[in-house]
């Protein structure tokens, strides 16, 4: 019989959790699809007719290994949103993304501030790479921004995880600070 490698002592101490249950997963358990899937962020209307194209254009060049730098995509972006290629990451995702930034600005024991409540997954990938999170409360199903704040200098946080627009509560700051919903 073979055994596997053990786990790092900082994994083998992390608690057993499955910070998303995704929808998939779901309906296998309800035994049944769901008639909407709004909590995935999927849009009801599918992709638009001109991504469909364009996937059908580029799909018999699929079997190639891609440009690992993601080159044309990045100049894309940052032409998109007017900022520098350099200030454009891509990634397998936002958990992927998010455990990157986690592995890059988060050392054991460091304190990272988020909103009690936010995205799971953050918080997975915080302890994940030893972190601690502190939480700061909702104030009126809005993210509390001077709370936030007011941690990151308390806990001299590295990190800070702002989700705006919030999910799961759905509501946003501007960019005045005008809480919206």
């Amino acid at each position: 019989m073979h055994q596997r490698p053990p786990l790092t002592p900082l994994v083998a101490a992390l608690p057993s959790t499955v910070p998303f249950v995704g929808p998939e997963a779901q309906e296998r358990e309800r035994g049944r699809a769901f008639r909407a899937r709004i909590g995935a962020n999927e849009s009801s209307f599918g992709p638009s007719p001109r991504v469909i194209a364009r996937m059908a254009e580029i799909a018999r060049d699929m079997w190639m290994y891609c440009d690992p730098d993601n080159f044309e995509l990045k100049v894309a972006a940052a032409a998109h949103h007017d900022v520098a290629v350099e200030n454009v990451v891509v990634g397998e995702g936002i958990d992927g993304l998010l455990s990157l930034v986690a592995r890059m600005y988060v050392a054991p024991g460091d304190a990272v501030v988020t909103s009690l409540g936010a995205y799971p997954t953050f918080n997975f990938h915080v302890a994940g790479v030893g972190g601690r999170l502190v939480a700061v409360p909702y104030v009126n199903d809005h993210e509390s921004l001077d709370g936030l704040l007011a941690a990151v200098v308390k806990e001299k946080a590295p990190l800070v995880y702002l989700s705006n627009p919030d999910n799961p509560m759905g509501s946003w700051w501007e960019a005045g600070g005008k809480r919206t919903r």
